[in-house]
């Protein structure tokens, strides 16, 4: 086993183990006093705002569970309907209903169905940027005291109940944005650079949490959020952490402050920063991705198919609508349906990516239908095809085609060579030198008719599947 030392070059040449790249599904679970009031403007998603709206987007966004940078906007919905239904309540109110929703709470139900729908691991959020913590932490937060956090280890239940799942684990961390250190409203991306925390507290506060969670949950993943206040404890932590065990893995957002962040605190700079940002998402392929850290295991575009991480390990973020946290006010038409969730993930896999989708329970822990239903669709898609999905890796030998909107991309699985098709299938598919291939089956066995000419092979959909937005064939040579 490597033994890794506190340095970024040492930690660098650690790398995501087999098991999650073998996975390809895993679950987020977005939970906590924000599921209360359960509020975002809806209508978009992030990335679509951040490119139309810069310098306001995160005044405007969809994501619930920044409801309370949202409310700091006087002259925003987020604040408008919460003085329509709340009054001037503060938004620490909402834990009292928080937490007398979990006295019926159990994390089986919550596990079980999450392992019905073939993901192979979980990743709850433990805090997000309200501090509010989900487990009993012994740090007191500076600004709202010692009890700042759940009455329960609600961490610790689902890990349990993950693993009686035979599934992996992980925690999500907000350690780059904590609104009790910087309480001033997030108005766009430069004003959320600039608000990194940093100094003894927040240093203190970081490392402390992610102990506990470590110690408590022995944890596959750390998925932090947003950033991390310097290198010194955070190089400890990582070296620590690789040296338990080697098949555990961090993802790419503990970025640590940089000379660009203390540049944000210049309104004319910030302006800039916040037009790049949006030119570049206005360009076709542009991942909405994190600025890549010294350290890390696995990239994480949010609510972007990705195509352009190489080999690099990498996995796709969003829930199943346009926000994380539970939204009540979303309407059908902004929830992925079962058959645009299964194209989308036959994309990801296709790419050699993993999918990471949200589940945003209500304050009560209960999973909305609506997202529910789609997620279910995957389940059931998953359990017919997952030999040609799980550990499959893209192939080397036959290129991935796209033809009218229509996905043929071609992984391995051991020595088995299958093309995950994803969009709506003509009648027929010719595919540009494939002629190695000589016949294609679908996965129960039936032989697809296909003919070879010149270099290509032309593939005849079968009349049933015609329309369909996937399907899933092997091929033999």
């Amino acid at each position: 086993m490597t033994r890794y030392t506190p340095d970024a070059e040492s930690l660098a040449a650690h790398s995501a183990p087999d098991w999650w790249r073998d996975a390809k599904l895993g679950v987020m679970i977005t939970w906590g006093l924000y599921s209360v009031p359960a509020y975002a403007p809806r209508g978009t998603d992030v990335v679509k705002l951040l490119a139309e709206r810069p310098d306001d987007a995160l005044k405007l966004t969809p994501y619930a569970e920044w409801y309370e940078n949202s409310a700091k906007f006087d002259d925003g919905p987020t604040a408008q309907q919460h003085r329509e239904r709340f009054g001037d309540a503060p938004y620490t109110a909402f834990r009292h209903e928080f937490e007398a929703g979990l006295t019926q709470w159990s994390a089986e139900p919550m596990i079980s169905f999450i392992a019905s729908i073939g993901a192979r691991y979980v990743v709850p959020v433990t805090k997000h940027h309200d501090s509010y913590c989900l487990w009993p932490t012994s740090f007191a937060n500076p600004l709202r005291g010692a009890d700042w956090h759940a009455p329960r280890d609600l961490i610790s239940e689902m890990a349990v109940a993950a693993r009686i799942k035979n599934m992996r684990f992980g925690v999500y961390y907000s350690a780059g944005l904590d609104w009790t250190l910087n309480p001033e409203p997030i108005a766009n991306l430069g004003e959320m650079r600039a608000a990194l925390p940093s100094g003894d507290l927040a240093r203190q506060m970081m490392r402390d949490h992610y102990r506990e969670l470590i110690d408590a949950t022995d944890p596959d993943i750390l998925w932090n959020d947003i950033g991390y206040p310097d290198a010194g404890d955070l190089w400890r932590l990582l070296a620590d952490y690789y040296n338990d065990r080697e098949d555990r893995l961090i993802n790419d957002r503990f970025q640590l402050p940089t000379p660009a962040h203390a540049a944000m605190s210049d309104p004319a700079e910030r302006a800039a920063f916040n037009r790049d940002i949006a030119d570049a998402l206005r360009e076709s392929g542009f991942a909405f991705a994190p600025d890549v850290p010294d350290v890390f295991d696995h990239r994480t575009p949010e609510y972007a198919t990705s195509s352009t991480m190489g080999d690099t390990a990498w996995e796709t973020v969003r829930g199943v609508g346009h926000s994380f946290g539970y939204k009540a006010n979303e309407t059908a038409d902004d929830f992925l349906t079962g058959d645009e969730l299964i194209a989308m993930f036959l994309r990801i896999v296709g790419h050699g990516g993993n999918l990471l989708i949200n589940i945003g329970p209500r304050f009560d822990g209960s999973i909305p239908d609506e997202q529910a239903g789609p997620l279910r669709e995957l389940g059931a898609f998953l359990r017919a095809n997952g030999e040609a999905i799980y550990a499959s890796r893209p192939d080397r030998e036959l290129s991935k085609q796209e033809i009218c909107g229509t996905d043929v991309l071609p992984v391995r699985v051991g020595r088995r060579c299958f093309a995950l098709i994803a969009g709506s299938l003509p009648a027929s598919i010719r595919l540009s030198g494939w002629a190695s291939v000589s016949s294609v089956a679908s996965l129960e066995g039936q032989v697809l008719s296909c003919r070879r000419e010149g270099d290509d092979l032309v593939l005849d959909i079968p009349a049933a599947q015609v329309g369909s937005p996937a399907i899933v064939l092997e091929l033999l040579s």
